[in-house]
């Protein structure tokens, strides 16, 4: 195995001394490690930067330093960006202590935008579509002595930090605190297309028109109460689904209640609110806590489907009359995901995947929805694993039509949707997996070990890799020269990585870096 070598420059500070940051050892607890489309960022908050590793040719890496905020709280990555919550110097004694900021680095051009935020936040959910960031108090991490969890800062990612970015808004709130932040796809309103953001608290469900936040006088939220003020019960939402059409619809389901919730965003009656719509509130009794909800296309209509593990049954919700239709299960499923688009529909009805029963032989099941009128015991297909399934791991274009199984044992499924069959791999431990985003291969490892192994995903053949040293995290990246490199960190000492040729895989080739942390420091 080559092994890179780092040189280090020392130099004299005019001062005296040397950064702070050499006299102590690294805090593995404080660094995070991402993988974006063609690097890997390694987050070294003692040192206030993000070191971006960079493969090239010849298992070579780049090391590209960005300056980030004082104390992160949060890292995360949609592939594209890195985002890099900090809640800056506190307390702030003077002018020049750094504030609360949100860093966004482009994964492409490295450059980083810094948006100060007035006061810090733990909570960050980000826009799938790539337009919006919320930063909001978590409710798991305080940051302040008094915060007011109920101020969501909305970042638009397309614009540069001004007066106007980030925005500020504030829900009104019944007494509860958020919990979930979701940006709702684009949805047909009264007005036209539109993008909302959906905020679940305890207790409620808030609208957010992210197209009119800005506004000289921007639109309050709308605010669905699940609690009626004559009952002293607390209905919580435990996750929400939408459907775009006419009219746009949210499901909601519920953490400790029977009924799912169906919210059509029908035209407001003129004059009796700034909004072009008002939510229209539907509860259905599904006969047990529904585990996961769907909009669906079925030979009847659109239904909003539901998991009842309690009853192993599917309950379908006509949505224009609240009826329910029960569908027996031969488990107790517990999640759901739509296919239809993997495996096709002649009568434009939808197919799910089931998956995560509590039974130890349930496998995973097809749910043709084609066939719930009349038969609907026909229209599921089991097929049977010996173990329940822990995770479900999509596989990119162009083989959608497959998806991993993690078991949570020793052992993984490759799962064909096409030819509805389940391929075992069997491992010595437990594997953490990744999918190349060229959908070539896939990684086994177990992190903490030295174990690893490549597996082609159109053939099934394993290659195991012999590593050194124990494994936290491996990242398939692509390379500017149109390759790919597999870039596996090693969380000892200063951080190191060893970089393979991720479609020809060979230790002979393989390259150690060590000192990762050590990067630019004099």
């Amino acid at each position: 195995m080559k092994h890179a070598i780092l040189t280090l420059a020392l130099a004299t500070v005019a001062c005296g001394g040397r950064p702070d940051v050499w006299e102590s050892a690294p805090n593995h607890s404080a660094t995070r490690v991402l993988g974006l489309a063609g690097s890997v960022a390694l987050i070294d908050d003692d040192a206030h930067r993000s070191i971006m590793l960079v493969p090239k040719a010849d298992q070579e890496l780049e090391r590209i330093t960005i300056p980030i905020g004082k104390n992160v709280i949060r890292a995360e990555t949609d592939r594209q960006r890195l985002f890099v919550l900090s809640t800056g110097v506190v307390p702030r004694r003077s002018e020049r202590d750094e504030k609360p900021s949100l860093t966004v680095v482009d994964g492409t051009t490295f450059a980083a935008k810094k948006f100060d935020l007035a006061a810090p936040r733990s909570g960050l959910a980000i826009d799938p579509a790539g337009k919006w960031a919320a930063v909001f108090a978590s409710s798991d991490v305080a940051t302040t002595f008094v915060e007011n969890p109920n101020e969501i800062v909305l970042v638009d990612l397309e614009a540069g930090p001004s007066a106007s970015n980030p925005v500020t808004t504030t829900l009104r709130s019944f007494g509860g605190k958020p919990q979930r932040v979701t940006f709702a796809p684009t949805l047909n309103l009264p007005e036209g297309p539109r993008r909302l953001l959906v905020v679940e608290t305890e207790q409620d469900v808030s609208i957010v028109d992210l197209d009119h936040v800005r506004d000289p006088v921007p639109r309050p939220e709308i605010t669905v109460r699940l609690t009626s003020g004559s009952d002293a019960r607390t209905l919580r939402p435990a996750g929400v689904t939408f459907h775009n059409g006419s009219p746009s619809r949210i499901g909601v389901r519920l953490a400790n209640d029977n009924n799912v919730i169906t919210l059509d965003l029908a035209p407001a009656a003129k004059g009796t609110t700034v909004h072009d719509f008002a939510p229209k509130i539907n509860l259905t009794d599904v006969g047990g806590v529904a585990s996961d909800i769907a909009f669906v296309q079925t030979d009847g209509g659109l239904r909003l489907a539901a998991l009842v593990p309690s009853l192993s049954s599917a309950i379908l919700v006509d949505t224009e009359t609240s009826v329910t239709t029960p569908v027996k299960l031969p488990a107790p499923y517990q999640r759901l995901s739509l296919i239809t688009d993997v495996v096709g529909s002649d009568t434009a009805t939808d197919t799910a995947l089931l998956w995560n029963a509590s039974t130890a032989t349930s496998g995973v099941a097809f749910w043709a929805l084609g066939k719930t009128s009349g038969q609907p015991y026909r229209s599921v297909e089991v097929i049977n694993l010996g173990s329940s399934v822990a995770a479900v791991r999509d596989v990119p274009k162009p083989r959608t039509e497959l998806k991993v199984l993690e078991t949570g044992g020793r052992g993984l499924f490759v799962l064909d949707l096409a030819s509805r069959t389940a391929a075992p791999l069997t491992t010595l431990g437990t594997a953490t997996v990744t999918i190349a985003p060229d959908a070539e291969r896939m990684w086994a490892f177990q992190a903490g070990e030295s174990k690893l192994s490549s597996v082609d995903l159109k053939k099934l053949h394993p290659v195991p890799l012999v590593i050194d040293r124990a494994i936290q995290s491996v990242h398939d990246v692509a390379r500017t020269d149109g390759g790919r490199s597999l870039i596996v960190i090693h969380a000892r000492g200063t951080y190191g990585a060893t970089v393979f040729d991720a479609r020809n895989p060979d230790t002979a080739f393989s390259r150690l870096h060590a000192g990762l942390l050590l990067e630019g420091l004099q």
